[in-house]
């Protein structure tokens, strides 16, 4: 195996990282923050759209050109710089000169990469060798001229920037030539790998973005050097080497990890291991070199992220370079949006100091991911999917209303209204968020959730683009929408799982409306003990062991949507149709002492459309009885519940009517307010209105549109319409078969009803709940159309 090529590569690839570590450890904190932030735009963008293409071309099974990718990359050449110089100078203040330079070194690197692969694909070792000392010798002219800061250290840049330009010139107009390349079939192949290193490249630049929004250009400098230093093994093996040892091994089909590549990986995990401990302890050395011992702790623990990166970049190289079926865009997506999650969470928890330690983090959720998807990938290949205890924990763990508290363990409290006055420490964190993330670790089938993924992924994508334009340079603002963004995009993980759940697990049969109702089973009457012994009428969310959050808001209705799934889909199995006939007056009496009135229509409409299409179909009576009986006794006990809490709680919670006025005020308030002028319909508005004025616009749709405009909400309707496609293009199998029927119109319910009066899609538990039933929807209509299309 030949080296002169991942350093060609290197050289290539690795240049604006080395003049930011070289300027950060010369004391240049605040020009770093900028090429930082520079370099982070044109990631989101030119490396976005790069969709793997070296391992692409190096593939033999991959059927995708040199030329055709240097086609579809002139093509897309000038609005990804126009984008990349309006990401950099409008939205964070960048030197224009600087920006427009180091973006033009970016386009040469990246026509350049495609032509380098080619040559590494026919063996042309020279070529490789003179553009490795070429480019050395330039990079080391720039950073001498830009440190000295003289009238002709933008000249140097500029001959720096152009230069690989020369070395390409040919073959680059070789690629006006194949623009008809770009055939359909060619866009087919890229695409995955398109939106995965789009995800990367959006994820790089947001996860600056953030540190430098929370902690200022100077420390943020300091920060971005350190992750640079630390991630320079991990990129060089990901940009230069892995795809280079992944071409050796397809070719001799053994496993390579040669030596002078283990040998590094040693030294730089001790060399990090010994920096971080003398940073913790202070040691003076370190001191003498001007650097804060907080810069030297992410220093160490980005070394020993490197390694770690390495590892599982080593995977990803396999699964891409080995196998033209396989892409990585799941795990990049899920990795790279829960990275970015993280940050605010980190900070505002732990602390400044712990924010040393997020390169380490991104490294470790990167091989986890791919390794789970590796891993899951050779267990279906070999049919060892058999994982039903855990699909069943799973579903019980997704509807089980358990809270957590950082700072107490189980959340615990006897308040009616708690409010935990927006500290994270005492913010009840649903079990079910562990139970999302952990189960797409488990089944990791990322090739049935396709949907999902480019759901989320364009979500993301527009949010962020719409925060970025309407919140120009001010921090504050930009600071707060992306938290807010963290709190839309974290439930959509569910429509992932759910996409999953049901194509992993399409033999095991009823599994989840089992663990539904034996949830329901456990919780209703111990909720509803609990309420009566405290001397309640209305739902208690105190529950002794546990206390239940938003118990009335949001879990009723989550409760009723369960419960029609359950009764829906077992009613058919004699052993459970007596347990509904016992349990289904308690959930009557459940829901009305709930006080929703979106639980108590929905409970009523299900069960009543589910007697009438057992009636026309087969005669059964026994549901109409249930039906008539459940309606009295909710209504027996709203009458009670009228009279006993008189002076005590206002009755019927939910449609009292200072409440109801409170909520038409915030509709019309955010209603009102997205359509002032045709920018801030598209865009949103930078800040949110006053918390104690207007807390809630109580519509998700109104909110998402407020925060984020109506751009940022078109996947949503895209996967609404998309669903309603798929049941117009199904109906007759979604008609005959009483589970899907049920399924399907409880999903719709959820997504358009409920959340048209409230903002459930954006809560932890109801909204994954909700995306993972729509996720398991999605899967059934589309497998099901797919093997009537057979």
């Amino acid at each position: 195996m030949s080296y002169i090529f991942p350093l060609a590569n290197m050289a290539n690839a690795f240049a604006m990282t080395v003049l930011l570590i070289a300027l950060g450890l010369t004391g240049h904190s605040t020009l770093v923050a900028e090429v930082g932030i520079v370099q982070g735009a044109t990631l989101a963008l030119f490396y976005a759209f790069s969709a793997n293409a070296r391992s692409l071309i190096l593939n033999k099974s991959a059927a995708v050109s040199a030329n055709s990718v240097m086609a579809f990359r002139l093509l897309t050449l000038t609005p990804l710089a126009v984008i990349s110089y309006w990401l950099s100078v409008s939205a964070t203040a960048v030197s224009p000169i600087l920006a427009i330079l180091l973006i033009t070194r970016r386009v040469a690197e990246w026509l350049s990469e495609v032509h380098l692969s080619e040559m590494e694909r026919l063996d042309n070792r020279l070529f490789a060798t003179q553009y490795f000392v070429v480019q050395s010798l330039l990079l080391v002219l720039a950073f001498g001229l830009l440190v000295m800061d003289s009238q002709i250290s933008y000249l140097g840049l500029s001959v720096w920037a152009l230069f690989p330009l020369l070395f390409s010139f040919k073959f680059i107009c070789s690629g006006f030539a194949n623009f008809p390349s770009l055939t359909k079939n060619m866009l087919f192949k890229m695409l995955p790998h398109l939106g995965s290193t789009a995800i990367i490249g959006i994820g790089v630049y947001v996860f600056r973005l953030l540190i430098l929004l929370l902690i200022g250009k100077e420390i943020a400098g300091d920060l971005y050097t350190a992750f640079a230093i630390g991630g320079l093994t991990g990129s060089v093996f990901a940009n230069s080497l892995g795809a280079s040892i992944a071409l050796h091994e397809q070719r001799s089909g053994k496993r390579h990890f040669p030596k002078m590549v283990r040998l590094p990986l040693n030294l730089s995990l001790l060399a990090g291991a010994l920096i971080f401990v003398a940073a913790t302890i202070q040691l003076d050395t370190l001191a003498w070199l001007g650097k804060t011992y907080f810069f030297w702790q992410a220093t160490g623990l980005s070394l020993i992220g490197g390694v770690v990166m390495v590892y599982a970049q080593r995977v990803r190289f396999r699964l891409i370079q080995h196998d033209e079926y396989h892409d990585v865009f799941g795990p990049d997506v899920m990795m790279n949006i829960l990275l970015i999650t993280s940050i605010p969470f980190i900070y505002y928890l732990l602390g400044l100091q712990a924010l040393a330690g997020l390169y380490l983090l991104s490294s470790l959720l990167a091989l986890v991911f791919y390794k789970s998807y590796q891993l899951a990938e050779i267990r279906s290949s070999k049919g060892q999917f058999n994982l039903k205890i855990g699909y069943s924990i799973i579903a019980v763990m997704i509807l089980f209303p358990l809270y957590l508290q950082l700072s107490n363990g189980i959340f615990r409290s006897a308040s009616l209204n708690f409010n935990s006055g927006a500290d994270l420490h005492f913010l009840p964190i649903p079990v079910s968020v562990i139970a999302c993330y952990v189960g797409i670790l488990m089944i990791a089938a990322y090739r049935y959730a396709t949907t999902s993924l480019y759901y989320i992924f364009f979500t993301c994508l527009l949010m962020v683009t719409t925060t970025v334009a309407i919140s120009q340079g001010v921090n504050a603002e930009q600071q707060s929408k992306f938290i807010l963004l963290i709190q839309f995009i974290l439930p959509m993980f569910g429509l992932v799982l759910g996409q999953m759940y049901y194509a992993k697990n399409q033999s095991i049969v009823y599994s989840l409306e089992k663990s539904f109702l034996y949830v329901l089973l456990f919780i209703v009457p111990l909720q509803l003990t609990s309420t009566w012994l405290q001397g309640y009428t209305s739902l208690s969310p105190y529950l002794y062991v546990f206390s239940i959050y938003q118990h009335v808001q949001y879990v009723p209705v989550i409760f009723v949507s369960a419960f029609l799934v359950a009764f829906c889909g077992l009613w058919s199995i004699s052993k459970f149709k007596n347990i509904f006939l016992a349990f289904t007056p308690l959930m009557g009496i459940y829901t009305a002492a709930s006080m929703s009135l979106l639980a108590i229509v929905m409970l009523i409409a299900g069960l009543l459309g589910f007697a009438l299409y057992q009636w026309r179909r087969f005669f059964d009576k026994t549901v109409i009885a249930l039906v008539l009986l459940v309606t009295i006794l909710m209504g027996g006990y709203l009458e009670y519940k009228s009279d006993f809490m008189e002076s005590k709680l206002t009755f019927f919670n939910v449609i009292n009517q200072d409440e109801i006025a409170s909520n038409m005020i915030g509709r019309q308030y955010f209603a009102k307010n997205i359509v002032t002028d045709p920018e801030t319909f598209l865009l949103g508005h930078a800040e949110r209105p006053s918390r104690a004025q207007f807390p809630s616009a109580h519509n998700y749709y109104l909110d998402i549109i407020y925060s984020f405009g109506f751009l940022a909400l078109l996947p949503t309707l895209v996967m609404l319409i998309y669903t309603l496609v798929l049941l117009y293009r199904f109906r007759n199998g979604v008609l005959a078969s009483t589970d899907l029927l049920c399924l399907s119109a409880i999903v719709l319910f959820l997504v358009v009803v409920d959340n048209s009066f409230k903002v459930g899609l954006r809560q932890p538990y109801s909204g994954i709940f909700t995306f993972f039933i729509w996720g398991i929807l999605i899967s059934k209509l589309h497998l099901n159309f797919l093997k009537v299309s057979k």
